[in-house]
């Protein structure tokens, strides 16, 4: 083999070899996320300029912890049709997204990536790892993984014998359970949820007068745009709870955004009732 052969063979070579490792490398150009909890970690983990759209509420600062980075980006509907305009090489959607739109995505040969609720610190990571992978940005979701992880070590607080008895409450009566991500926020917290584990999962309803009959020491109240009057909401203000909680027990609120999807935003959430629990000992010591 002549040696100008050679050098154009191991120059082809070399070009396969580079558009080969590029095309493996490459990551999702035109992602759309059609839910707000994929919203989140899109927005957050993406490269920037890659993510085309985002889920209607992704933008409202009342529902999305990051309506910042949504502001300038088109909103969708989550139907297919919009999705599709697109163009997407990546969807980013929710378990309980709808089967019709995800079946026409597939019939379409439009990758997608589900999401979970969740519902525990395990299933958030698992959720930034799907994600991130589908991105191509592992490195810097175990990154946001490693930040998670430190927050939550900082709002660790230990379980007691008696550790305050707690409750989170929020519109229409609903109490978050102990097997949902805000009971394993009390639990974290080293508080005592008086609501036990649901079978269904998710939050259990309670009337005032059950709740107040639990006797909790704390209570914690998720609120969603509390300045918009609502009979949702009417149940946080009656007037049987405001007595109970000013003779019996300490309250805080629980901005809605922080904890409606599971992702690592929730850390605030855990932070907040660190320190409410924190006061419950300084409290004790006088």
């Amino acid at each position: 083999m002549n040696a100008a052969l050679k050098t154009g063979l191991l120059a082809l070579m070399s070009l396969i070899f580079a558009s080969g490792a590029q095309a493996e490398t490459r990551h999702p150009q035109r992602v759309v996320s059609i839910n707000l909890c994929s919203d989140v970690l899109a927005l957050e983990l993406a490269e920037p300029g890659t993510v085309k759209s985002v889920f209607r509420v992704a933008a409202d600062p009342e529902d999305s912890p990051v309506a910042d980075l949504a502001r300038n980006l088109p909103l969708n509907n989550a139907t297919a049709e919009e999705i599709l305009s697109y163009k997407p090489d990546l969807v980013l959607a929710h378990r309980y997204s709808s089967p019709f739109t995800l079946s026409l995505l597939a019939r379409a040969h439009v990758p997608v990536v589900q999401v979970s609720e969740g519902e525990s610190f395990d299933e958030i990571r698992d959720n930034i790892r799907r994600v991130a992978a589908a991105l191509g940005q592992i490195e810097k979701g175990e990154a946001w993984i490693a930040r998670f992880d430190a927050r939550l070590a900082a709002s660790a607080r230990p379980s007691l014998a008696h550790a305050p008895r707690a409750v989170i409450y929020q519109d229409l009566g609903g109490a978050a359970a102990a097997n949902t991500i805000l009971g394993e926020l009390l639990t974290h917290a080293g508080f005592e949820n008086v609501v036990k584990a649901s079978s269904s999962g998710g939050f259990v309803n309670l009337t005032i007068e059950e709740l107040i009959d639990k006797r909790p020491d704390f209570v914690a109240v998720g609120i969603y745009r509390a300045h918009e009057p609502s009979l949702a909401h009417e149940v946080l203000e009656h007037p049987a709870l405001r007595v109970y909680v000013a003779k019996y027990a300490r309250a805080i609120d629980l901005p809605a955004k922080l904890w409606t999807c599971g992702t690592p935003f929730v850390t605030e959430i855990a932070d907040r009732l660190a320190a409410a629990r924190d006061a419950f000992d300084v409290a004790g010591t006088h």
